[in-house]
C-alpha cells in the first residue's frame, strides 16, 4: 500500500483491510461482492474539475448513486467535468479502483455526499484496488471532510 496513504490512515486512526486478491475492490460491484454488502455501502471517490476553478475537487458518494451534472453545475456555479484516468493518477497517484481521499494534495477540495448517510457502515478505498477502510458517515465527516453536499441524482 502507498506510504502516503498508510501515514494518513495512521494519523487519522483509521483501520483498514488489505485483500490478497488483486482487484478485489476495483469497482463498486467488486467491493460489494468481496464484502457481501450493498453497493451503496461502497464509498466511491471521484475527481471533478470545475471550469472556473484552478483546482480539482473530489466527491465521495455512495456507490449506487450517479453524480448529477445539473447539481454539480449549481454547486460549483459553472460547468464541471470528470477527471480522466491520466489526470486522476497525476493528481492523486492512484488508479481507478484505489482513488481515495487519504494522502492526497491538500489543494483538492473533498466533498462528502449525503447519499451515504443511510448506511451504518461504509467502505472507502485506501489507494489500491485491494484495500478498504470501514467507516461511519460521521467518521468520514469528522476525519476526511466536513463539507457535506447533495450532488447525486435522486
Amino acid at each position: 500500500m502507498n506510504e502516503k496513504v498508510l501515514n494518513a490512515l495512521k494519523e487519522l486512526d483509521i483501520e483498514y483491510k488489505e485483500f490478497e486478491e488483486v482487484g478485489a475492490t476495483k469497482t463498486v460491484d467488486d467491493a460489494a461482492k468481496t464484502l457481501n454488502i450493498e453497493r451503496g455501502q461502497v464509498a466511491k471517490s471521484i475527481l471533478v474539475k470545475p471550469s472556473k476553478r484552478d483546482n480539482f475537487a473530489m466527491i465521495i458518494a455512495s456507490g449506487d448513486k450517479k453524480i448529477s451534472s445539473k447539481k454539480m453545475r449549481a454547486y460549483f456555479e459553472c460547468k464541471t467535468s470528470f477527471a480522466n484516468a491520466e489526470d486522476t493518477f497525476k493528481l492523486t497517484g492512484f488508479t481507478f479502483g484505489g482513488v481515495c481521499p487519504f494522502g492526497i494534495d491538500k489543494n483538492i477540495e473533498v466533498l462528502v455526499d449525503k447519499s451515504m448517510k443511510r448506511f451504518d457502515a461504509l467502505y472507502i478505498a485506501c489507494g489500491s484496488d485491494s484495500s478498504l477502510a470501514k467507516m461511519t458517515y460521521e467518521e468520514i465527516i469528522e476525519k476526511i471532510s466536513n463539507v457535506e453536499v447533495d450532488l447525486t441524482e435522486d
